[in-house]
């Protein structure tokens, strides 16, 4: 029996995927040599940014390497990027519209204006969670003067006082408390430690208290009646923040459906005609309706956050 000659497409189709495999290979033989040097490059690039990265979660008693902060950080660049090219694939083909979609892909990837998009996302996820720290510290501050005020009026030191509020306490005070006393029993003044964690905290609150302890420290004075007075002062204050959110709450909430009011919009005609929404990613005019949206948006919405921001 004869053996069978393959048809001109079969031999096509054997050409088609050897190429594929070379190229695909080739790819993954450069991407395996090049990726520490490229790695090592980014890195370098983004020293500043991963070192506060480290340095603030350090300051959270959270341990995260620099690894894995520029791992973060490229994975939020690829997912925004990948976003973006699938929100333009709508697009026609053609040189003009290929440069709109890598002008958008590198815009999301990069987050200019420190937008929380892309290479800011992280920069933006780890200041909200350093600022819900300093928050849940600064609510659990009242709880910790008391314990001191009693303390110290119980005939205990200020030491002594400390290591209260380290054991009835919950994080992040408990946390920062017990730094101290670490830094006391290894050698450090109490006044040096007090200032440290003045220094990593860095509230108004927590100024006025270590100022208070090291100054009545020195000088002598009654260490439990300041803590009264601050705490009562701290008290006070919240009344006022508090009357000023609520006084400030009608502008927010007038704020957030400014700013919501185009999407939800842009949903519902897309869902009672689909044909003339799509249109706004299909065309570059449509594309460039976005952007002047977009930006208006953003300035409304700063615009409207200077007004009913008031500093107490």
């Amino acid at each position: 029996m004869e053996a069978a000659i393959p048809k001109f497409w079969d031999v096509l189709t054997y050409m088609r995927m050897s190429s594929l495999v070379l190229f695909v290979g080739g790819w993954a033989a450069a991407g395996y040599y090049l990726a520490p040097l490229l790695f090592e490059r980014f890195e370098q690039a983004t020293e500043g940014y991963v070192a506060w990265m480290v340095h603030t979660f350090d300051r959270m008693f959270m341990t995260v390497t620099a690894r894995s902060c520029v791992m973060a950080i490229v994975g939020s660049m690829a997912g925004f990027a990948a976003l973006g090219f699938w929100a333009t694939s709508g697009l026609p083909s053609g040189a003009g519209y290929a440069m709109l979609r890598l002008f958008i892909c590198t815009f999301l990837a990069f987050g200019p204006f420190r937008l929380p998009i892309g290479a800011n996302l992280p920069r933006f996820v780890v200041k909200k969670m350093w600022e819900r720290r300093i928050i849940k510290f600064e609510d659990q501050l009242l709880d910790a003067l008391s314990f001191l005020s009693n303390g110290l009026k119980s005939g205990l030191s200020v030491i002594q006082a400390m290591e209260m509020v380290k054991e009835e306490l919950l994080p992040p005070i408990s946390q920062e408390f017990a730094l101290v006393l670490s830094e006391q029993r290894l050698g450090i003044q109490l006044d040096e430690a007090l200032l440290d964690l003045e220094e990593r905290v860095g509230t108004e609150d927590v100024q006025i208290l270590v100022t208070s302890i090291n100054i009545l420290r020195q000088s002598g004075g009654n260490l439990a009646e300041t803590f009264d007075t601050i705490a009562y002062t701290i008290r006070e204050r919240k009344k006022v923040e508090g009357k000023i959110r609520s006084m400030t709450a009608q502008g927010v909430s007038q704020g957030v459906i400014i700013v919501c009011m185009p999407f939800a919009l842009a949903a519902a005609l897309y869902a009672m005609e689909a044909e003339l929404v799509t249109r706004l990613w299909t065309t570059w005019v449509g594309w460039l309706m976005i952007a002047v949206m977009l930006s208006l948006q953003f300035a409304g919405a700063w615009m409207i956050k200077k007004i009913v921001t008031i500093d107490v």
